[in-house]
């Protein structure tokens, strides 16, 4: 065994016995175990090499399979990690909704609180439980033979509950609004098969290529497996810390799961392009958001959909979206293309025109606040006890007057306020600053890489003086969601729960992200869509509009600084309220 570090965290190497080289070849297994400390790392490793030893002793087992193993185990583990802290977190935010419906009075909504609190505790204690055992596993494995005998049986009921732990109710199913299908376990490790190839000629070049690279598959190789190859590859590939490229990729990964589960895991020449419109149908039929709904714990993606469609229709659960739908079969043909790529004897199911099923719930197209709401909003912001915490407090009207989005805010340093030509701006090209080291800021597409202009209503408002003033965790402007695994998702599931309260959310149609709706409304009155684009971080729509300076100018600041205040948006509660101090 031998680990390394790299840029994007450890790598794990074992080396093959030489008692069964002619089985696995001469050269080591590389795992990424990703972002660990040290001591992680090396109990991970430790868990991985015992994993192998065993795997190794399998009569059937080939490196194709040894390999995919162990990458589907050091999955679990990360899984674990990863719901320990965020279950944490959840506890946290469950506990503050239950207090914020407390002042309100709402008992029965902190009834529902407490309950959501008790199941959440105890998934933890599963996940603590679990956690405790590996770490008995790797200290014994660590030592000597004979503690490690005694562990053995340990280490292999939690190695065999690794695979089948439902994820259900151990680990906290990943969902969000755009009913992006939830990740469960891995599918399982598919059984060795000779390879069949169309011609001699054929059987000849599999062999050949087969002998050099595991990876050569042929048509009788599954799906499952294929895929998994291709997802590992793109994790590694990708693997930069970007958390939104990271959601992708993960999403990448359940509709892959989904896929398996509808259609079934078979070899590549099996499948037909009439299995995508089988898909796109049972995907239409499942209901959003449904990890969030009991009634369909445990049941398969169809079984969800029958069990919905038996309802009375005032208690049915909205389907996917149309646009969701869509998503979901692009995702597919992406994993299939590189999945096949010179593989001799399979469709190309990638050209087949998928109709979108009657059954799928027509797109919502987010738009912008009524000025009614963004009032309401503004007079609550000013509010003595939202004032309390300012962290929540500044975003909606730094998202109003800005155009950024919430992730691009919550991630904002005290050092981004910078003076470029004599205007004060935000700068999004910088790198964030953390532990006196730069890291890479977590922006969504090449465009978001800007110079924000700062509108005077932020400093009337007392935003700028508040922001330049933060010297806390990290140096963020707003240092209490980077106690969060994910900050922006904890931001986001906040300004939800304030939305609602105040009676001005509309699920996926008005929400935190309409600010930008209502920003580009504003841009839209004073300044041209070329600007607008550019304030906002928005790519352009023509290739003359792709010409210039890629960041605000000193005039184009000026000019957004020079724009009136929003029409019918009154912002003298914070006005009032910050003159008064």
């Amino acid at each position: 065994m031998y680990l390394w570090k790299r840029d994007n965290g450890f790598t794990y190497q074992q080396r093959i016995p030489a008692s069964v080289e002619s089985k696995f070849g001469k050269s080591p297994i590389r795992v990424n175990l990703g972002p660990l400390s040290a001591a992680d790392a090396r109990k991970r490793a430790i868990i991985l090499s015992g994993a192998a030893m065993q795997l190794m002793d399998d009569p059937d087992m080939t490196r194709e399979i040894l390999v995919y193993s162990l990458r589907a185990l050091n999955e679990e583990l990360k899984a674990i990690k990863s719901a320990r802290f965020s279950k944490g977190f959840e506890a946290y935010g469950v506990s503050k909704r239950r207090d914020e419906f407390a002042e309100m009075g709402a008992d029965e909504a902190v009834l529902d609180q407490e309950r959501k609190l008790a199941v959440v505790d105890a998934e933890r204690g599963v996940l603590a439980s679990f956690h405790k055992r590996l770490e008995t596993i790797a200290d014994a494995m660590s030592k000597d033979s004979i503690a490690w005998e005694a562990e053995r049986g340990t280490y292999q009921s939690v190695v065999a509950l690794l695979g089948s732990l439902d994820k259900q109710n151990a680990i906290s199913a990943q969902s969000d609004q755009t009913g992006a299908v939830s990740k469960p376990p891995r599918p399982p490790i598919p059984q060795p098969r000779a390879p069949v190839s169309t011609s001699a000629s054929d059987v000849a070049i599999d062999k050949d290529v087969r002998a050099s690279d595991p990876r050569a598959f042929t048509a009788e190789t599954k799906l499952g497996v294929a895929g998994r190859v291709i997802l590992d590859a793109r994790r590694v590939a990708l693997d930069s810390g970007d958390k939104e490229r990271g959601r992708y990729e993960e999403r990448l990964e359940a509709t892959f799961a989904a896929f398996l589960e509808v259609v079934g895991d078979h070899p590549l020449h099996y499948y037909l392009p009439i299995h995508l419109q089988d898909f796109a149908t049972a995907m239409a039929n499942v209901p959003t958001n449904r990890t969030k709904y009991r009634m369909f714990d445990g049941l398969t993606l169809k079984h969800m959909g029958k069990k919905n469609d038996a309802l009375p229709e005032d208690q049915q659960i909205r389907r996917l979206s149309e646009t969701t739908v869509k998503e979901h079969v692009t995702q597919i043909k992406l994993i299939w293309e590189k999945a096949t790529a010179g593989v001799n004897g399979v469709r190309d199911i990638r050209a087949f025109n998928v109709t979108m099923p009657s059954t799928a719930s027509a797109a919502i197209e987010r738009e912008a606040l009524p000025a009614a709401s963004v009032n309401k909003w503004l007079v609550d912001i000013a509010a003595e006890k939202t004032m309390r915490k300012p962290h929540k407090a500044w975003l909606p009207l730094v998202g109003y007057l800005t155009g950024m989005r919430l992730a691009e805010i919550v991630y904002l340093q005290s050092s981004d306020f910078v003076t470029i030509d004599g205007n004060e701006v935000l700068d999004l090209r910088r790198p964030l600053i953390i532990d006196g080291k730069e890291v890479p800021r977590p922006l969504k597409t090449k465009t978001s890489v800007r110079v924000v202009a700062i509108h005077p209503l932020l400093r009337e408002c007392g935003f700028i003086d508040f922001a330049k003033k933060q010297r806390g965790l990290g140096g963020f402007v707003f240092p209490h969601y980077h106690t969060a695994q994910d900050p922006a998702d904890a931001a986001q599931k906040q300004m939800s729960n304030w939305m609602v309260a105040l009676g001005i959310h509309e699920p996926q149609r008005q929400v935190f992200h309409s600010l930008r709706h209502n920003t580009k409304a504003w841009l839209a009155d004073y300044v041209d869509e070329r600007l607008s684009d550019k304030q906002c971080g928005h790519a352009a729509t023509t290739v003359g509009r792709k010409y210039g300076f890629k960041a605000l100018t000193k005039m184009e600041v000026q000019k957004i600084m020079g724009m009136p205040a929003p029409q019918e948006i009154d912002f003298s509660p914070l006005i009032n309220r910050y003159q008064g101090q």
